[in-house]
């Protein structure tokens, strides 16, 4: 499969540059309904999408194995118009529950996409999603479900006033 990142692509991600994020931090109860946005283009005409990888981690605890209680995260596929092609919603702790962030693709049915597309990623406060936050590739957003308004993903350093835009570590799979 073809994997497409909007990210820096590194295959080790102890040598990225990242931080934790979920929305609910930023938006409270609203953040439910803002997901983790992401543009892509597929590669060529005919190219389908299968997979959704997301690097996450649900707060496992190793040491004492506590396991956060279930809770959903919801993902949409959405095309350029931003019209919904396909959602899912499932739990984080059948996916994420190492004692470490990792990258979990979840597979989904073989979506037909052509030009750009979305993937939205919705932790509803489940979960922590990891940024990069070096070299933001503008591919980047929050999406708000009720109103369909994608807005940059970039936070403002406090220190130094400076804009900072990230790249969610949300990638496509597909062929």
């Amino acid at each position: 499969m073809t994997v497409l990142a909007q990210d820096s692509n590194q295959q080790n991600i102890s040598d990225m540059n990242l931080t934790y994020y979920t929305a609910t931090e930023d938006f409270g109860l609203d953040g439910l309904f803002i997901g983790e946005a992401v543009k892509f283009t597929a590669p060529s005409a005919g190219w389908n999408l299968k997979q959704v990888q997301v690097l996450g981690w649900n707060g496992f605890n190793e040491s004492t194995g506590t396991v956060p209680a279930a809770s959903n995260f919801l993902i949409e596929i959405r095309d350029a118009n931003l019209n919904l092609l396909y959602r899912l919603a499932d739990t984080q702790n059948a996916y994420f529950t190492y004692p470490i962030p990792v990258i979990r693709s979840i597979d989904i049915p073989a979506i037909p996409v052509t030009g750009d597309f979305y993937v939205v990623f919705y932790d509803r406060g489940s979960m922590l999603v990891f940024m990069e936050q070096e070299e933001g590739s503008g591919n980047s957003y929050f999406f708000n479900s009720g109103n369909k308004q994608l807005e940059p993903a970039q936070f403002t350093v406090n220190s130094t006033n400076e804009t900072l835009k990230v790249n969610w570590l949300i990638r496509a799979a597909g062929e």
